[in-house]
């Protein structure tokens, strides 16, 4: 089996993955629980990752996104992609992801060895997040949202580009572009790729509001406004697919709606119009990438395709299983959530 410590039986902190979190060292920490523990590390803001733990480790950047979504209350333990925390006999490095702002891999160092936790991961990263920084280690645990060989992504640049020309030719023709993308995240680049390009944007208030903090960790979003009454008119709308429908992005009709996703053409539905397979996670290559970085001696595979790509990872000489409860797709982005919702 191919590894990363020349044949040792390095075995790194001791693991329990349970359906709502990973445990790790018997409670010690917990990586992206679901439900309140006394120390959880939060990999990004997205609500399937995020739990009122009593202390929350986590980069400033989701500490602020949290504080946005929630409010005050929790209690921060903030250390910036590259830091190490001693927790116990553990020491905790987080490591961009590349996911979102803010997203980090955890990086936990034991007597035993060492594991990297991807969490949600994006090798090249996004125009507002910086690459991912793969480490190797003894075990890693991996995502596999895309986890199979016919999820390959064109150039980001490419799909932005024709982001940018859709939204053009749209309001040239005198009808409203609607970008479907979901708050957080894929909001902020579809807007920052539009802004960037001079297209002007109205964002929809669940991701304008996140916008702020965006601006505090210097991304810019020049001639973009809040999407309100008639302020969709002659610019590119962005908003959340569960909103398409609200009464401000109807009122800049003529419309001409697309989603926004790594699920490409098969998020089309009746009532939109084009789809762009952009993602703020791993295609395939991204994902053998990862592990080829990494050179684990073991793999644990979670969440998506995950059956398939422990067993491809294994043909290719990698110690490695689907995770048993961690199957099925991440719950921040799936087909079906760009349909139109029915009254």
């Amino acid at each position: 089996m191919k590894g990363g410590s020349g044949g040792a039986t390095l075995r790194g902190p001791r693991l329990r993955f349970d359906a709502k979190g990973i445990e790790v060292e018997g409670g010690l920490l917990w990586l992206d629980a679901r439900e309140p523990k006394t120390l959880g590390l939060v990999t990004h803001a997205h609500g399937d990752h995020v739990a009122r733990h009593e202390t929350i480790l986590c980069t400033p950047e989701t500490a602020a996104l949290m504080r946005r979504r929630t409010g005050e209350g929790a209690r921060f333990m903030e250390r910036r992609c590259g830091e190490t925390t001693r927790v116990g006999d553990l020491n905790v490095t987080l490591l961009q992801a590349g996911h979102i702002l803010g997203s980090a891999m955890a990086y936990v160092e034991g007597p035993g060895g060492s594991v990297l936790y991807t969490g949600d991961a994006k090798p090249e990263g996004g125009l507002t997040c910086p690459p991912a920084e793969p480490r190797r280690c003894d075990v890693l645990v991996t995502e596999a949202t895309f986890g199979r060989p016919d999820w390959r992504f064109p150039p980001a640049a490419e799909t932005r580009a024709a982001m940018v020309a859709f939204a053009r030719e749209t309001l040239e023709a005198g009808e409203t572009p609607v970008f479907l993308a979901y708050a957080l995240g894929k909001a902020q680049e579809v807007m920052k790729a539009l802004t960037d390009a001079a297209v002007p944007v109205a964002a929809h208030g669940a991701a304008w509001n996140l916008c702020a903090v965006y601006r505090h960790f210097g991304f810019a979003f020049p001639g973009a406004r809040k999407l309100k009454g008639t302020s969709g008119r002659q610019a590119a709308i962005v908003v959340p697919p569960r909103w398409q429908n609200a009464p401000d992005v109807r009122r800049a009709a003529p419309l001409r709606i697309a989603a926004v996703t790594g699920w490409g053409d098969r998020a089309l539905s009746p009532g939109v119009d084009r789809a762009f397979p952009l993602s703020d996670h791993a295609d395939y290559d991204g994902l053998i990438s990862l592990v080829e970085a990494c050179a684990p001696e073991r793999i644990h595979v979670l969440h998506g395709y995950a059956e398939e790509l422990a067993a491809d990872l294994r043909a290719r000489g990698f110690e490695a299983t689907a995770v048993a409860g961690h199957s099925g797709p991440d719950e921040d982005e799936v087909p079906g959530m760009f349909a139109p919702p029915t009254a």
